[in-house]
């Protein structure tokens, strides 16, 4: 085997290392996320079901307000992302980078098992409408941060251990990257705040 087919078979298990560990992290946090609402204060579990009685209700008397919730949907959705990016690019961001995708893992398992835990049985099909777009938006995260953690850690070696790598070619990979992923975020933003309401509405009388 000649030394560049040792150097790829090295990068590919460095992938696989990392994207093994990414999923990990996933799986755990999701796993809290579903422990933390059995673990929770009954206050606490009010407050939850409150703040979705209210959605709900909004949506039903037509008191929802779309404008605020894109705009709220496009700065926790993109205006993260965008910043998770540029930590790729800065070296230091992996640890922030990794955080933010537990995070998001945690809330969409959190999201999944309070309306579970609220609406029984009557709210599984309003629980895989309302979660699809957070799901989809976790997959988009996933791949941006494995790809992120990848971009840190060849700059790392090119700056600091003097690597034969081709930042050009990376870089413009990477952006390509975030193009694709403000288009699907903007999607989900959009269908979050307009479609998923839509939808919603039909199950909204049988759930406050």
């Amino acid at each position: 085997m000649n030394k560049y087919s040792i150097k790829k078979e090295y990068n590919k298990n460095t992938k696989k290392r990392l994207f093994k560990l990414l999923l990990i992290i996933t799986i755990l946090s999701l796993l809290f996320g579903i422990l933390y609402v059995a673990i929770i204060s009954n206050s606490n579990k009010i407050l939850i079901k409150n703040s979705f009685n209210s959605y709900f209700n909004q949506i039903n008397t037509n008191s929802y307000n779309y404008i605020n919730n894109l705009i709220n949907n496009l700065l926790t959705n993109i205006l993260l992302t965008i910043i998770i990016w540029i930590l790729g690019i800065s070296i230091i961001g992996i640890p922030i980078s990794i955080i933010y995708l537990s995070y998001k893992s945690f809330v969409l398992s959190f999201s999944i098992t309070s309306i579970l835990y609220i609406y029984k049985l009557k709210g599984i099909i309003p629980m895989i409408i309302y979660t699809v777009p957070s799901l989809i938006n976790l997959v988009v995260i996933f791949i941006l941060t494995f790809y992120a953690v990848q971009i840190s850690k060849k700059l790392y070696l090119f700056l600091f251990r003097k690597k034969d790598i081709n930042i050009k070619y990376m870089i413009n990979k990477y952006y390509k990257l975030l193009l694709i992923v403000i288009i699907i975020l903007l999607i989900t933003s959009l269908t979050s705040t307009y479609l998923v309401p839509m939808l919603l509405k039909s199950f909204t009388n049988a759930l406050i």
